[in-house]
């Protein structure tokens, strides 16, 4: 028991000890798209930073719902990602405050270029991994915001890096093993139990 118990605290120190540290690589002000030369199999997000003007256009039209926009990811390969973004902003209270910025709150994908990327549907944000290395170009179809005019204030690429891996490298494969390692203990020990409790049984009564 004192090894399984050992090994889960680890096992579990080993987990918490991981953590995502976004580097940006690159941005662009005032623009409708963005391109890098991304590494294979790096996992990578895109933040849409909304401008002023798409918040005065947002609370002009005191949207109550995220409002959409169309962006197309096209791969090394001139494959292409096709997705739905959607931003939201909290509206003023009163007519003398302004609302937030809007800011993406969901992301559909509508079609995957799966020879390139694997793309994080559970994310609320433009999240990816890259299959194979090259230049990304991601880009906002100017047609379809359709809520308000201009291009966003800066779009903003960043690399994720897991952090902490050298303590993490120890304390995973060490919790697994004393897990391992309690488990057979427990099955010995309860197969031990079992043979001396038979061997009581079946001894003589004087």
């Amino acid at each position: 028991m004192g090894f399984l118990l050992t090994g889960l605290v680890l096992l579990i120190l080993g987990s918490s000890l991981q953590g995502i540290r976004q580097v940006p690589i690159e941005s662009r002000s005032n623009s409708w798209e963005i391109s890098a030369d991304l590494e294979k199999e790096e996992t990578y997000s895109l933040d849409i930073v909304s401008s002023e003007k798409w918040r005065d256009d947002y609370t002009g039209g005191a949207y109550e719902t995220p409002q959409p926009s169309d962006l197309v990811v096209t791969s090394p390969n001139g494959g292409e990602t096709k997705l739905q973004v959607f931003f939201y902003a909290r509206l003023p209270s009163s007519q003398y405050y302004k609302s937030t910025l809007p800011a993406v709150v969901d992301v559909e994908y509508v079609s995957v270029d799966s020879h390139s990327l694997n793309v994080d549907e559970s994310s609320s944000h433009v999240r990816f991994t890259t299959k194979e290395g090259g230049n990304y170009t991601a880009r906002i179809v100017e047609q379809t915001l359709n809520w308000t005019a201009g291009p966003p204030e800066e779009l903003k690429l960043y690399k994720e890096i897991i952090e902490s891996q050298a303590l993490s490298v120890f304390f995973l494969p060490s919790g697994g093993i004393l897990c391992m390692a309690g488990v057979v203990a427990s099955i010995y020990g309860a197969r031990a139990t079992k043979r001396s409790r038979i061997r009581q049984e079946r001894k003589p009564r004087k």
